[in-house]
């Protein structure tokens, strides 16, 4: 097995039926009975911990997550697919790694999306806090999914009245961790029966590189458009910004540009009346 076998494995799960479904692009036309999931997300979560603990054994197990995370992060961005930096940044990584651990990268990748193909929910800041790789100088603790979606609950009244009039809702998080506000919020809309993927579009921020990478991750798997930026919301100092391949597919940026100008002819009409 070469070290480059994790990218000729993702080419292959992202033209699957699961991930074809979650970015169909808008507008949304009626899909025929899911097929049956392949794995429960109890069975996906402690194969994956079982997985990850036999993985590289001789390096911290920070490391091997974080890296993890990084290879994961680069193969689920269309941007950058197939360019020679991608190939050489996670040459890098996995000159650390022999044939058995790369198979176990692979295998935690399906895993992880077998899990978030079986429900929308916080997979991988789940499993991050389970296996306690916060790091306690930077206070990083993932809130709960259950409050999460608690959380969630609250924002949607009034929601299916907003994209009948707009078109899209939007929603966001200047410290989103893992996105596991911005999953609870589009499960909210799933039971709503609104699309996620065509009627939602999500801006995150995270300063931690890791969080934003496991926050662009699960947002891409799960086919919401989202802006994800690497970088401090206090000080305003932004390294990075990328978008989830339903952002493209979905052709969010002509539709955000609309909505604004929408907005902004609005705001001018009242303005005028209210100083007449």
């Amino acid at each position: 097995m070469s070290q480059m076998s994790f990218a000729d494995f993702f080419d292959q799960v992202k033209h699957s039926d699961a991930v074809r479904t979650a970015v169909q692009p808008a507008p949304v036309v009626p899909q025929p009975p899911a097929a049956p999931r392949l794995m429960s997300v109890d069975t996906a979560r402690k194969q994956f911990i079982r997985t990850f603990n036999q993985t590289a054994r001789h390096l911290h197990r920070w490391d091997v997550f974080s890296d993890f995370v990084r290879l994961a992060a680069r193969e689920v961005d269309i941007v950058g697919l197939k360019t020679p930096e991608k190939a050489e940044y996670c040459r890098k990584i996995l000159t650390r790694y022999d044939a058995a651990d790369i198979s176990n990268l692979q295998e935690l990748f399906t895993l992880m999306y077998y899990a978030l193909d079986a429900k929308f929910h916080d997979f991988i800041g789940s499993i991050f806090m389970e296996l306690e790789l916060g790091s306690g100088g930077m206070g990083q603790y993932f809130t709960p999914y259950s409050v999460q979606s608690m959380m969630a609950r609250m924002l949607i009244p009034g929601i299916q009245e907003k994209i009948a009039r707009e078109g899209i809702a939007t929603i966001s998080d200047p410290a989103c961790g893992s996105a596991g506000m911005i999953i609870a919020y589009a499960e909210c809309l799933l039971e709503a029966d609104v699309n996620p993927s065509a009627h939602l579009f999500a801006s995150c921020i995270d300063v931690d590189p890791i969080a934003a990478d496991m926050a662009f991750i699960q947002l891409s798997l799960l086919g919401i458009a989202a802006e994800v930026v690497t970088g401090n919301t206090l000080t305003m100092q932004f390294n990075r910004v990328r978008y989830t391949p339903a952002y493209y597919l979905n052709n969010f940026e002509e539709r955000l540009n609309s909505q604004r100008r929408i907005k902004a002819m609005t705001d001018f009409m009242r303005n005028t009346s209210i100083a007449a």
